[in-house]
């Protein structure tokens, strides 16, 4: 038993040109305004009975229908091929014991003519160059189809050949006005006029013109066909501006919904992390030294005697204190990986990736300095007459083995606990563990 079939890959020319195209578009899309907003909802509001929207929008309507014209050739084209060679190995086959020389001629000039024009169509899809300019080309190559096989169905003598050309004019017509996604004037100028200057071409040679089958067969296909084209051009604009209506209102939202995250993981206060904030950097960077092996260090600190502060100074003055420390705290930070966060009340860790139990140590005895360099005055205090904090460090190499990051916090907050009952104003280190040890020799 066979699998399902795969798809087979494009081409890698064609799927740069449509990766190069999409780019430009999507480009747009990101950088639409709010008056381009405003526009298209005043567009939308209208019945669009016209064509055009002027500007960039337009110009961009267009680049769609470019793409949209390259899709339809590419895929229907060999189809187009096959039911052009078919019709023609039947007309051929069918009709050939009974035609003159004069009518296999103009066979062969149509059949040459109309293969040429379907020939020049798919390539147009193709090439960057002309797929800009696939209106003209394309109505051009349509018109062709059209023209030839109408005055072919003129000159023949054998009613059963002019009765396949006009069929051939007939598909011209659905494919030129329907297939193509040529913009509406282009699919007038391609229907109409190859029709007059075929009919007139009939007029000028004395052909046999039935005007009856040229009323009901032309007229009404052009009708049709014209039709069905400002339809579904009145469908396409309006879908194309509801896209990018849609577009616009889905990047506000993620917009919007990377403010609100950024706001769940800030300390209001502070602007510093929140504690949700911290414990998901905490196990993701912990995560990591254990893949490299490499250390990561916790500061657990602590505003000393804060309760008392509050109780003196009042909650507003605690509020600027905390604002403070906060500053300090921030501003000790040096590497992009490193992260500031406030634990609750006036608690706060220091979360310092890939840095040893040195290095930690030098940032507690920074931030003791610091924050005593802002003598925020703290008269009630019994430590000193300033603010002032207590530091508990912990370092730990993460190995495969039963302990988790909150084992680094647990650390932390026991050193912590240890400079208070020491004094505080100080930082004082958790015991290193045996892992870590291990590791460094």
């Amino acid at each position: 038993m066979t699998g399902p079939a795969v798809p087979r890959p494009a081409a890698p020319a064609l799927q740069e040109k449509d990766a190069t195209s999409a780019n430009v578009r999507q480009d747009f899309r990101h950088r639409l305004t709010a008056d381009d907003i405003e526009t298209i909802r005043r567009l939308i509001s209208r019945r669009m009975n016209w064509f055009g929207f002027g500007g960039r929008l337009e110009h961009h309507f267009r680049l769609q229908r470019s793409d949209e014209f390259q899709r339809t050739v590419s895929e229907g084209g060999p189809a187009l091929v096959f039911v052009h060679v078919l019709m023609n190995a039947l007309s051929f086959f069918i009709r050939h014991p009974n035609n003159s020389a004069d009518d296999m001629q103009i066979w062969l000039t149509t059949l040459i003519l109309v293969s040429s024009a379907i020939v020049v169509g798919i390539f147009t899809a193709q090439v960057p160059v002309l797929k800009r300019s696939f209106n003209i080309l394309g109505a051009l190559c349509g018109g062709l189809i059209i023209f030839v096989a109408m005055t072919a169905a003129q000159l023949y003598e054998n009613l059963d050949l002019a009765q396949d050309a006009t069929y051939t004019a007939m598909l011209g017509m659905v494919v030129t006005g329907l297939g193509m996604r040529l913009l509406l004037p282009a699919v007038t100028m391609a229907l109409i006029v190859p029709t007059l200057i075929a009919l007139g071409t009939g007029i000028v040679t004395e052909a046999r013109i039935d005007w009856l089958s040229i009323c009901s067969y032309a007229g009404s296909g052009i009708t049709i066909c014209l039709y069905l084209a400002y339809r579904q051009e009145l469908i396409d604009r309006r879908a194309f501006l509801q896209s990018l209506l849609l577009s616009w209102e889905s990047q506000q939202l993620d917009v919007a919904n990377r403010k609100l995250d950024q706001l769940s993981r800030r300390d209001p206060l502070t602007n510093l992390a929140n504690r949700r904030d911290f414990n998901e950097s905490l196990h993701s960077e912990w995560e990591r030294a254990r893949r490299d092996h490499t250390p990561i260090s916790l500061l657990f600190i602590d505003i000393d005697h804060f309760k008392l502060y509050n109780d003196h100074y009042g909650h507003a003055a605690g509020d600027a204190c905390l604002v403070r420390v906060s500053q300090v705290l921030g501003d000790a930070l040096k590497r992009p990986g490193d992260l500031a966060a406030r634990y609750g009340g006036e608690e706060f860790v220091l979360l310092l990736p890939n840095t040893d139990i040195q290095g930690a140590r030098r940032v507690a005895e920074r931030l003791i300095r610091k924050v005593d360099a802002e003598q925020i005055a703290h008269l009630h205090s019994r430590t000193a007459n300033n603010i002032t904090i207590s530091i508990g460090v912990a370092t730990h190499i993460p190995q495969h083995d039963h302990l988790h990051a909150q084992h680094l916090l647990e650390s932390a907050d026991a050193a912590l606990y240890s400079a208070k009952n020491r004094g505080r104003h100080q930082y004082q280190v958790a015991p290193v563990h045996p892992s870590t040890v291990a590791s460094k020799s």
